[in-house]
């Protein structure tokens, strides 16, 4: 089992926490190797992470980043995410080429189940397994993409490399990102359905592998007026992936605010983390302060103030119309 982070060295901490639970609940796997692209890393945390990592028998190899904006000969605009983001696309180079498959998992993920049976998840004729990401039909039109095609999160992929490879989709990324002016709606994440799921490459899997906090932060019927997605998950899968998600996907939520490794966070989660933060060798790393802007704090005291009801028609409205086209129009602008 191939597994793949990307990581920055203020990341680190956080990605150490992710590679603890992933270790302790996969002990039982005959073979789990762990690549970690190297966005600056220090010494220090390196030396933590191979210390972690041998202490289960286990390997971790560390991989220089790519130069994106060399290779696509555009500014790369991140928004508030890092360049390693993008990275994920281009797994293809970056991996050794003996590599056929593998799973990412962001940084901001707790494991907390075995993934042998993702691992073994059969593909089919498509090239990548995701989740679906809960979201209006009018992000996947700003991508040229029909309405009944899959748009799924980035933050956790099984990616069939070999397929990758076959199909030639770096280049295609490539073309996307320049054709973009490298100005894209949740930046790789828009990426790769872009390209992938305009092709029908990508297969959806059980919202579990990537329960983000939007799931925890709403119940089902409030999800759904939120953010109004036309094609959406069962009740059932929603309630198997708030009470049992296999992968916790720690994501940022205008209604939560804060995430684990803040202070004063609520996630009905946030023991997990704590607990693998505990175990790992960032366990004497201090919660770290709400450092958002005051307008995103601000954005998240009135919708805990504001009554429940109508805060989500308000903001159902921004989710699943305002920002898309804005989005959209901006696109037209730039002449994407």
């Amino acid at each position: 089992m191939n597994i793949v982070y990307s990581s920055s060295d203020s990341y680190a901490p956080i990605a150490g926490v992710s590679i603890m639970s992933l270790l302790y609940n996969n002990r039982d796997a005959d073979d789990l190797r762990i690549y970690m692209i190297d966005n600056h890393i220090s010494y220090t945390n390196k030396e933590r992470f191979q210390k972690l990592v041998s202490e289960y028998g286990r390997e971790i190899t560390f991989i220089p980043k790519p130069d994106l904006e060399k290779e696509t000969g555009v500014t790369i605009e991140t928004g508030r995410w890092n360049i390693s983001t993008f990275f994920r696309l281009f797994l293809c180079t970056i991996l050794p080429k003996d590599i056929d498959r593998c799973i990412y998992l962001d940084c901001d993920t707790v494991v907390r189940h075995s993934l042998k049976e993702l691992w073994e998840t059969d593909l089919g004729s498509c090239i990548v397994a995701a989740v679906d990401d809960c979201r209006s039909d009018r992000y996947k039109t700003e991508l040229g993409l029909p309405e009944d095609s899959t748009y799924t999160n980035n933050g956790v992929l099984l990616i069939d490399l070999a397929g990758w490879r076959e199909h030639e989709v770096e280049k295609d990324f490539l073309d996307f990102i320049v054709a973009h002016n490298g100005d894209i709606t949740y930046v790789d994440q828009g990426v790769l359905n872009g390209v992938l799921a305009k092709r029908k490459l990508v297969k959806q899997i059980h919202t579990k592998y990537d329960a983000m906090t939007i799931f925890f932060d709403f119940n089902y019927e409030e999800l759904l007026k939120v953010r109004r997605p036309e094609h959406h998950l069962s009740e059932q899968e929603y309630n198997e992936t708030v009470s049992d998600p296999y992968i916790i996907h720690f994501t940022s939520c205008f209604y939560s605010g804060t995430r684990p490794w803040n202070q004063k966070n609520d996630h009905p989660f946030v023991d997990d983390y704590l607990k693998y933060k505990e175990m790992s060798p960032w366990r004497d790393t201090a919660p770290l302060p709400d450092d958002r802007k005051p307008a995103k704090k601000l954005m998240t005291t009135v919708c805990r103030t504001m009554p429940k009801g109508l805060m989500i028609a308000s903001i159902s409205v921004v989710h699943s119309k305002l920002y898309p086209m804005v989005r959209a129009r901006k696109s037209k602008r730039k002449g994407a």
